[in-house]
C-alpha cells in the first residue's frame, strides 16, 4: 500500500488545532480513522491482533462517525449511517492502523509536528499566493514538504506572526 500523510492546522480563536492523518487509495474512506487518538489506536490494534489470531470472533470498532466490523480475514467499514459497506482485508486494515500509529508517534516525538508545521508556515508566509488551496480561497493554504501534505488555515493577520509565535499557538490531541 502507498500511504499519504496529512497534517491539518485549523484556527479556533487564539488556538490552532492540529489533526494528523494517513490515507491510501487502497482503502477508500479509511482516512476517517485518523480521528482516533494514539491510545485508542493502540487498544484497537491489540484487539484486532486477537481477532486475527482467532482469540476473538469479531471486533466492532471505529470512531463516532465511522464504524468497522472485523473478523479474522474480512473487515467491513463505512460511515455512521451504514449505507456503504466496504469489504477489505483485516490484515490490510490493521497495517493501515499501524502506519497511522507510527506517523502520529513520529509527529509527537520531541514535538516534531511543531518543527514541520513551522517549516510549512514559513514557506507559505514567504509566498502565500503560490500555496493557496483554491484560487478563490482567502484562508486555506496547501503545501507538501517531506512527503507530508499540510493544510493551514491562515487569516491575513497571521502573516504578521513569527514562526515561533505561530507554533506556540498549536494544540495537539493526537
Amino acid at each position: 500500500m502507498i500511504y499519504e500523510y496529512q497534517i491539518l492546522v485549523t484556527k479556533y480563536s487564539t488556538n490552532r488545532a492540529v489533526m494528523i492523518g494517513v490515507s491510501t487509495s487502497d482503502l477508500n474512506q479509511a482516512s476517517a480513522l485518523s480521528d482516533m487518538n494514539l491510545s485508542h489506536i493502540t487498544e484497537t490494534l491489540g484487539e484486532l491482533n486477537a481477532v486475527i489470531a482467532g482469540q476473538l470472533d469479531y471486533l466492532n470498532w471505529g470512531t463516532d462517525l465511522f464504524y468497522v466490523s472485523s473478523d479474522t480475514t474480512i473487515s467491513r467499514y463505512g460511515d455512521f449511517d451504514k449505507v456503504e459497506r466496504y469489504e477489505v482485508s483485516t490484515l490490510g486494515l490493521r497495517d493501515f492502523l499501524i502506519e497511522l500509529k507510527n506517523f502520529k508517534e513520529q509527529c509527537y516525538a520531541g514535538d516534531y509536528y511543531k518543527t514541520i508545521i513551522g517549516q510549512a508556515f514559513t514557506a507559505i508566509k514567504a509566498n502565500p499566493l503560490q500555496y493557496k488551496r483554491w484560487p478563490t480561497s482567502d484562508i486555506y493554504y496547501l503545501i507538501t514538504l517531506n512527503n507530508i501534505t499540510f493544510t493551514l488555515v491562515l487569516e491575513p493577520n497571521d502573516f504578521n506572526l513569527t514562526e515561533s509565535q505561530y507554533v506556540a499557538q498549536l494544540k495537539s490531541e493526537f
